[in-house]
């Protein structure tokens, strides 16, 4: 059987272009393939890259903010001691104890640290750190600095409870003293001698009497005894007249009043002056007539004088 050349071309031709087309759609879908595993790895490149990125800042927050707390809470006690060591220290000074340099030393550091990281937005660890060891140093010489005080105020208040009661004391003793004083001062009175009196019709003269229903008048006469210590000058001598009653008698009118003895207000009769120079006197006798009859009884008659009572006489009248 002969084959031509030509048929032999024609019938080979096609097959090889299916080949060959074949071949290449291969080609192509490798080149496609390999491309596309090259986008998905640098995808996932930068994709893992992304996400460490994200990782370190998430980090970098987070170590910001514990820094920016820290710092914050080591400002606020650094502030809270230093109005602590302004209060304590102010007490010291008012009780007159002088500061310790090394604690002004500490105080002026935590001073000058506070507004150091007021003003630096961004503190280091190294900053906050420094801080917080002074910080720690003047809390424990602040604890020291309050004992100190609480031991200053005990102290003060004993001197003053010592202080009150020497000034109690001292009043006590410049009362006794003038308690002492007075007494020894005082007046004496001596040879009292009170009389009731009554007038004569026949012959008009005063006449002892006692018989209440004709007295008329009281005559009272007494001696001061010498007293060197006594202050020399007039002397105001009060009389009481007591009734069988138990009643200070007064007559109406500015005749009678009253006087202190005792720390008390006491009533008087009649009162009248007489001139004291330290030396023994005998006081004029004095008169006083009651203005309504006197009832029978005993009647007594008291003398005072400088808010001491200086004598007495008792009359008996029937």
């Amino acid at each position: 059987m002969h084959i031509s050349l030509k048929t032999l071309i024609m019938e080979t031709t096609p097959t090889n272009q299916a080949e060959q087309k074949n071949r290449n759609s291969k080609a192509l879908l490798y080149t496609i393939i390999g491309i596309l595993l090259a986008l998905n790895a640098g995808l996932f490149y930068m994709w893992q890259k992304g996400g460490n990125e994200k990782e370190i800042v998430e980090k970098k927050l987070v170590t910001t903010e514990g820094n920016l707390k820290e710092k914050t809470a080591a400002l606020e006690e650094a502030e809270f001691l230093l109005e602590k060591f302004r209060r304590d220290s102010a007490a010291l000074v008012d009780n007159n104890k002088e500061l310790n340099a090394d604690l002004v030393k500490r105080k002026n550091e935590i001073a000058t640290l506070v507004s150091k990281l007021r003003n630096n937005k961004n503190a280091s660890d190294a900053e906050i750190a420094e801080l917080k060891a002074k910080i720690e140093a003047l809390s424990l010489q602040l604890d020291q600095l309050q004992k100190e005080n609480e031991e200053l105020k005990e102290v003060n208040n004993q001197l003053q409870l010592e202080k009150e009661a020497a000034v109690s004391e001292n009043k006590q003793l410049s009362a006794e003293k003038k308690k002492y004083k007075n007494i020894a001062q005082r007046l004496q009175a001596g040879s009292i001698k009170v009389e009731a009196l009554k007038k004569r019709w026949i012959t008009g003269k005063e006449a002892t009497t006692n018989r209440a229903k004709d007295v008329e008048a009281f005559r009272t006469s007494f001696t001061l005894a010498e007293n060197k210590v006594a202050e020399p000058g007039d002397k105001t001598i009060f009389v009481k007249v007591t009734g069988p009653e138990g009643i200070t008698l007064t007559n109406p009118g500015s005749e009678g009043g009253t006087f202190e003895y005792e720390s008390k207000e006491s009533k008087y009769t009649y009162k009248f002056s007489v001139s004291y120079d330290q030396e023994s006197k005998a006081v004029p006798a004095t008169k006083w007539r009651p203005a309504r009859d006197l009832k029978k009884g005993k009647y007594t008659i008291e003398l005072y004088s400088d808010g001491f009572k200086i004598g007495s006489e008792v009359l008996d009248l029937k």
